[in-house]
C-alpha cells in the first residue's frame, strides 16, 4: 500500500519505467547466451537494446512476407533461416566496432530522438560570477548558456577557472573604497609571470593599494575578494571596466594580497590593467571580501541580515536548465552480386558457402566504414591542436606558425621521445577543459605508430592470433601505462588523435547511437541471368557533444621515416 501512496504523491517517473524496461531486456537476452562475455551493465544493456531492435525488424519483415499471411505473394524461404543467423551476427559484428572505445554507444529505440543535457547556471551576480553564466565555465566550441549546443566557449574562462573563484556561496561583507595608492606594478608584484610580460613592459599593469578599516576580513581567502562598481562585477577573466566608464580592463585576483592578521585592519592590494593611473576612479566603488569567522560572528548569512531583520538573506542561487539537441538515424546500404558458377565451384573445391562469406564481408565492411566515419568526426572536430616534427631539432613556433630548427645534440631516437611531451601537453589540456581527466587513448596510422612503438615506455599488449575488433583499427599496446595506442592501418594523414573516454558512458565527448543494427535482404535471383543478389542495411546516428574531450597532433616531415 505504501508503494501506491508514494507513486500517487510523487507521480509517475519515466526514468524508473525506462530503467525497469532495460532490466527486462537484459534478462530476456541473457537467456539466449548472446550477452556472454560483455562486461559492464551499460554495455550489456546497450547490446540487449540492439538485439531487441533487430528482432523487432525481423518480426516485421516476417509478418509482411510470411506465406501463411492471406494474400501474401512475397514469401521467401530463407527468412526463417536468416532469423537464426542475424542475431548472432549482430552480437559478433557490433561487438567488434572499435569506435565504442572512443565514444559513448547509446542505442536508439526510435529513428529520431533528442540528446538531453543539463546546464547549471549562476542565479545571482556576485564575487565575479555573472548571472546566467554556466557553472562549468567556457571550455569548448559550444556555449552552455545562450547557445543551442552544450558546454563551453572559445577558451576556458568563468566557472572555477582562475584564482579566487571559490567565493560564490560564502557570506561576504563590503567596504567603500576611499583613497588609494596606485603605482606601476613591479615584476615581483606579479610573481614574475611571463604571460603578463607584454602588458607589463608597456606600462599597463598597476598595483592599487587601499587601507581597509574592517576587522572581519578572512585574509586566508583574500583572493576571492572583488572590486565592484555599482552592481557590476569586475572580476572577469576576459576583462570588464572598473569604475564608471574608465578603461580599467581587468582585475588579476591571483596577485591580490593583504597585510595584517585575522581580526585586524590592514591594507589590501589589487593588480589591475589600465592605460594610465587616472583610469582607476574610486568614486562609488567598494570592496567585497570574505568574512572572518569567530565564535561570536560565524560569518553566515543570518549575520549579514541582522537579528530579527526582514531583509533578504541574499543567499546565492543556482539555476538549472534542461536543453536538448536533435539526433536522427542515417542509413547505410550495401549489396553483393555473384554468379551461380562461383557459388558452385567455391562449395565444390573448398566447402565454403559463398552466401555466408559475402554476408559476413558485407557486415564487416559496413562496421569498418562506421569506425572510420566516427574517427574522422573526432579528428575533424577535436578542439586542442598541437604540432610536432619528425625532423630532428625542428620545433613549432606558434608566433610564426612554422617549424624552426633548434639546437638538439641527442640521437634520432632521443628526439622521437619528444612526441611524448606533445601528447602529455594535449592530455593536460583535455583535463583542464573537461575536468574529468587527461587523455587515455591515442589513435594513429602505421608510420606514426613506428615512432610510438619505438619509445622506451611503450609496451605491446597484442596477441597475433586474436584481434579485438573488426578488420582495421586494432589495439596495439600502451605508452607509460597511461595511453592505450590504437593503430588504424587505413590512416594516411599525418595526424595523431588523442582523447579521453571515462568508465561512465557520460564521460565522453561524442555519441554513436545504432538504431537497426543489421537488416539483410533475402536471397534474390535475377530472372534474366540467374544471378543471386543480397544486400545489407544499417541505421544509426552520431553526434559530437563535447569536442574538448579530444585533441590532435599534426606531424611534420613524416616522409623522412
Amino acid at each position: 500500500m505504501s508503494d501506491y501512496i508514494n507513486e500517487a504523491l510523487l507521480g509517475a517517473s519515466p526514468y524508473k519505467d525506462q530503467r525497469k524496461e532495460a532490466t527486462k531486456l537484459v534478462s530476456k537476452w541473457e537467456r539466449t547466451g548472446l550477452l556472454d562475455g560483455i562486461e559492464g551493465d551499460f554495455e550489456r544493456g546497450g547490446m540487449a537494446q540492439l538485439l531487441e531492435n533487430q528482432a523487432r525488424e525481423l518480426i516485421k519483415e516476417a509478418s509482411s512476407t510470411s506465406p501463411t499471411q492471406p494474400g501474401s505473394t512475397n514469401a521467401y524461404k530463407g527468412d526463417e533461416e536468416w532469423s537464426g543467423v542475424a542475431l548472432p551476427l549482430v552480437r559478433r559484428i557490433f561487438g567488434e566496432i572499435a569506435a565504442q572505445e572512443f565514444v559513448s554507444v547509446q542505442p536508439m529505440n526510435l529513428p529520431s530522438g533528442l540528446v538531453f543535457y543539463l546546464d547549471f547556471q549562476y542565479g545571482s551576480t556576485r564575487q565575479g560570477m555573472d548571472k546566467n553564466s554556466s557553472l562549468q565555465g567556457k571550455t569548448g566550441k559550444y556555449s552552455p548558456s545562450g547557445s543551442s549546443a552544450p558546454y563551453g566557449g572559445d577558451d576556458y574562462a568563468g566557472g572555477f577557472y582562475g584564482a579566487g573563484r571559490y567565493g560564490y556561496s560564502q557570506a561576504t561583507a563590503s567596504e567603500a573604497i576611499g583613497s588609494v595608492t596606485m603605482a606601476l606594478a613591479t615584476w615581483k608584484d606579479i610573481n614574475f609571470d611571463t604571460e603578463m610580460s607584454g602588458s607589463h613592459n608597456k606600462g599597463k599593469i598597476w598595483k592599487v593599494t587601499e587601507a581597509l578599516a574592517a576587522t572581519d576580513v578572512d585574509k586566508l581567502s583574500i583572493r576571492s575578494s572583488n572590486i565592484v562598481s555599482g552592481a557590476v562585477s569586475a572580476n572577469n577573466p576576459h576583462g570588464a571596466g572598473i569604475g564608471d566608464t574608465k578603461p580599467v580592463n581587468r582585475l588579476y585576483p591571483q596577485f591580490t594580497s593583504m597585510t595584517g592578521d585575522d581580526g585586524e585592519a590592514g591594507s589590501i592590494s589589487f593588480i589591475v590593467s589600465a592605460s594610465v593611473a587616472t583610469d582607476f576612479n574610486n568614486s562609488g566603488e567598494y570592496v567585497t571580501y570574505p568574512k572572518f569567522t569567530t565564535e561570536a560572528a560565524r560569518g553566515d548569512f543570518e549575520d549579514t541580515a541582522g537579528d530579527a531583520s526582514k531583509d533578504s538573506l541574499a543567499i546565492p542561487q543556482v539555476d538549472i536548465e534542461l536543453k536538448s539537441r536533435p539526433i536522427v538515424a542515417k542509413t547505410r546500404k550495401l549489396k553483393a552480386v555473384w554468379t551461380p558458377e562461383l557459388a558452385q565451384d567455391l562449395n565444390a573445391y573448398h566447402s565454403v558457402d559463398a552466401e555466408a562469406e559475402l554476408t559476413s564481408m558485407l557486415s564487416e565492411y559496413v562496421s569498418m566504414e562506421i569506425d572510420l566515419e566516427i574517427l574522422d568526426m573526432l579528428i575533424s572536430d577535436a578542439q586542442t591542436v598541437d604540432y610536432w616534427s619528425l625532423h630532428q631539432g625542428n620545433d613549432y613556433d606558434s608566433s610564426a606558425d612554422e617549424f624552426v630548427n633548434t639546437t638538439f645534440y641527442g640521437t634520432r631516437f632521443e628526439w622521437w621521445q619528444t612526441i611524448v611531451a606533445k601528447i602529455q601537453k594535449v592530455s593536460n589540456e583535455i583535463h583542464r577543459l573537461t575536468l574529468r581527466g587527461g587523455a587515455n587513448f591515442v589513435v594513429c596510422g602505421p608510420k606514426i605508430a613506428t615512432v610510438l612503438e619505438s619509445l622506451p615506455g611503450y609496451m605491446s599488449e597484442t596477441d597475433g592470433d586474436k584481434q579485438s575488433f573488426a578488420m582495421g583499427v586494432q589495439k596495439m599496446g600502451g605508452i607509460s601505462n597511461r595511453w592505450t595506442v590504437y593503430k588504424n592501418p587505413y590512416m594516411t594523414e599525418n595526424t595523431v588523435l588523442v582523447g579521453f573516454r571515462g568508465s561512465n558512458f557520460l564521460e565522453t565527448g561524442a555519441v554513436y547511437a545504432p538504431y537497426v543494427p543489421l537488416i539483410m535482404t533475402p536471397l534474390v535471383y535475377d530472372p534474366n541471368d540467374f544471378t543471386p543478389r543480397k544486400g545489407v542495411m544499417t541505421r544509426y546516428a552520431k553526434k559530437m557533444i563535447r569536442p574538448e574531450f579530444y585533441g590532435k597532433i599534426y606531424v611534420d616531415a613524416l616522409d623522412e621515416l
